[in-house]
């Protein structure tokens, strides 16, 4: 009983930092800065809540992972920083016939989205995106997850079979889409993180 407590407590910390409310005016955690361009959670959100709860419960996880949120301008840069990092896995890669899909990101802890466009020079990156559009691959997180397997302290492959990180999305890309995630994170461990956003990044949304 006491584990189960444990687990819907901590998923409830997890969720309400989220600001997973129902209301369509709940933003995000950094919404004091950056406004109401947020879109709601994805539908594998709880699913990975839970699995970070369970994973923090069985002491794979630090419980950091569900703390709050840095609120405020620095909170958002650090999470920038990672996505940046995260970005930069992705910048030399590829799909193996070419045919590389979009992906858009989300911070479960933060709602914050971000976006990965296919460019012949790689990944262009857009943060603060409101949303995935049609057709994009889903990879859902936490920021603490990914710092985890950006500093190398959690597998990319791990994290992904506990279900810390879910990609949602057609079959036969976001089977691709695990692959050059895993394939990437393993040669590529302790990626430096800024609190600047990297080149090719639009850390407000769409251009203007």
């Amino acid at each position: 009983m006491r584990s189960i407590l444990h687990r819907i407590t901590a998923t409830a910390l997890l969720l309400l930092t989220a600001g997973m409310a129902t209301s369509p005016s709940i933003a995000c955690g950094f919404d004091g800065i950056l406004g109401d361009g947020f879109s709601a959670e994805h539908p594998r959100s709880i699913a990975v809540a839970f699995a970070i709860s369970d994973a923090v419960a069985a002491g794979i996880v630090d419980k950091t992972a569900v703390a709050p949120i840095v609120p405020g301008s620095s909170g958002y840069w650090r999470a920038v920083g990672r996505i940046s990092a995260f970005h930069r896995l992705f910048a030399a890669a590829s799909i193996a016939d070419g045919d590389a899909p979009a992906i858009s990101l989300l911070f479960i802890d933060s709602k914050l989205w971000a976006r990965f466009s296919p460019e012949p020079q790689g990944y262009a990156l857009q943060v603060h995106a409101p949303g995935a559009s049609p057709g994009d691959v889903v990879i859902v997180t936490s920021e603490a997850i990914l710092a985890a397997v950006l500093d190398g302290t959690m597998a990319a492959k791990r994290a992904l079979d506990l279900g810390l990180i879910a990609i949602d999305g057609e079959p036969n890309r976001t089977a691709a889409t695990r692959d050059l995630l895993v394939s990437a994170a393993d040669r590529v461990k302790g990626v430096a993180v800024t609190g600047a956003p990297a080149t090719l990044v639009r850390a407000f949304g769409p251009a203007h």
